[in-house]
């Protein structure tokens, strides 16, 4: 049997014919039609009644962040199974041991070319991912979504903890931001401060001070020759502001309000000359007023919120009444040794919301909050995991730029961009049909692809 193709006045068909010798001659009988050739292929034909539904899968968001993926350098740099696992992040976030059956509902196998996984390899692969080198990886990602980065050199850098759970992981429970008693880890991570995209990440025990964390980040940051590294008060020492200048490096950081500093700077400052128009610099939901004072190579910029001052005067004459602390409330300190303008200085410091956010997502989209594995090793691959799965949500942001949606909210609306697998029960032909994106589906996937 083989197919032949018919053409007559309205169109070229396809029928599945037999040769047979008839009295000695050669003669095709048709069998059945199978359908039409449109433009070069094969529009079979089948009766409605005939057909019947195989399966359902998850194909417009996994696509979308399998485009990403290969766009970063991700999907043929890792293991399969570590990106099964970046996917997951994603789009779901089912437990480990529930992956495998999320999985069957989904084209992530399909987009990697694998038919099958199952529990225990994706453990396996969670435990070696810990020994491989990532800074290897994170460098090549960061430097795909650098080409993306075309106006600012900014970074900001930030410290966030996490919980976890696992007797086998060395270290006593401590209290975190929250106020809740576990063990801890401290994730530290840099990120650009246009879109938020990150440049690298550190673990390190719960127990560790910021000021640690800054000293052993230091050559890291300085070596991405970024101007300026935006931080907070609890990185900023005597030491560490001494080593950030000996390296030439540029820095905007908060500064503590300690009793030197109160002494020195803001003890015999009059608030009636500080609080003028000409002094004033506009954030985005307040005013603040500004006195600059020489120091340390740089600038040392206080920074007076009269709005603020009035808040934290009413909440501490509640408990207190020390006329000689209440005296300093609504005052903070900015020191940076750029060539920026003071009033820009103040802008940037408090506008680094944009690691705020990556830690939001982190912890609450991606999942990197409670971390639902055992093992040491399983802990710091779940990071790094929670880490791509980041940078592959910043990518999808800085393209959805134009539109009004995030990219969180992008990934949910693609959700129901199935592919449907069909079967002819008559004939048993097998063939599946993507169900065609609406509106909104569409921009987000044009958006995405037109990069």
């Amino acid at each position: 049997m083989f197919i032949r193709k018919i053409k007559t006045k309205s169109g070229t068909y396809l029928a599945e014919v037999e040769t047979k010798r008839i009295d000695g001659k050669v003669k095709q009988r048709i069998i059945r039609y199978i359908g039409k050739e449109i433009n070069g292929k094969i529009s079979r034909k089948v009766q409605m009644e005939d057909v019947s539904v195989i399966n359902v899968k998850r194909y417009l968001d996994v696509e979308i962040v399998d485009k990403l993926a290969e766009e970063l350098g991700i999907k043929h740099t890792l293991p399969k199974e570590i990106i099964v696992f970046v996917y997951a992040q994603l789009l779901d976030r089912p437990e480990i041991n529930k992956l495998e059956e999320w999985l069957n509902n989904t084209e992530i196998l399909s987009f990697l070319g694998m038919n099958y996984i199952s529990t225990t390899r994706l453990y396996e692969a969670l435990s070696k991912f810990d020994e491989v080198d990532f800074r290897n990886i994170e460098e090549a990602i960061r430097e795909k979504l650098l080409a993306y980065e075309k106006k600012s050199k900014a970074i900001i850098l930030d410290v966030t903890d996490t919980y976890f759970e696992g007797k086998s992981v060395p270290g006593r429970p401590r209290k975190g931001k929250e106020d809740k008693v576990k063990k801890l880890l401290q994730i530290s991570l840099a990120v650009t401060k246009q879109y938020g995209f990150p440049l690298l990440h550190r673990t390190y025990d719960g127990n560790i001070s910021n000021i640690k964390v800054f000293q052993d980040m230091l050559p890291s940051l300085w070596a991405l020759k970024y101007d300026p590294v935006i931080m907070d008060r609890r990185f900023l020492t005597e030491e560490n502001l001494s080593d950030i200048l000996s390296l030439k490096m540029k820095a905007i950081a908060g500064v503590k309000r300690n009793k030197y500093f109160q002494k020195h700077f803001l003890e015999d400052i009059q608030k009636d000359n500080v609080y003028q128009l000409e002094n004033r610099a506009k954030l985005k939901n307040t005013q603040v007023y500004l006195k600059t004072f020489r120091y340390k190579k740089g600038k040392l910029l206080v920074v007076y919120n009269p709005a603020l001052e009035a808040l934290k005067r009413k909440r501490y004459y509640e408990t207190h009444e020390k006329e000689g602390v209440a005296k300093y409330l609504g005052y903070s300190l900015i020191y940076h040794n750029t060539s920026m303008a003071d009033d820009e200085v103040v802008k940037m410091y408090f506008d680094k919301d944009v690691v705020e956010r990556a830690f939001r997502q982190m912890k609450g989209i991606l999942s990197l909050r409670p971390v639902r594995v055992w093992l040491q090793s399983h802990i710091r691959s779940h990071v790094r995991i929670c880490y791509m799965a980041y940078a592959i949500l910043t990518l999808l942001s800085y393209k959805l730029r134009k539109l009004d949606i995030s990219a969180p909210d992008a990934l949910e609306k693609l959700k129901t961009g199935y592919k449907v697998y069909l079967k002819d029960e008559k004939t048993n032909l097998e063939w599946s049909k993507t169900v065609t994106p609406n509106k909104l589906q569409d921009k987000i996937i044009c958006s995405v692809k037109k990069h």
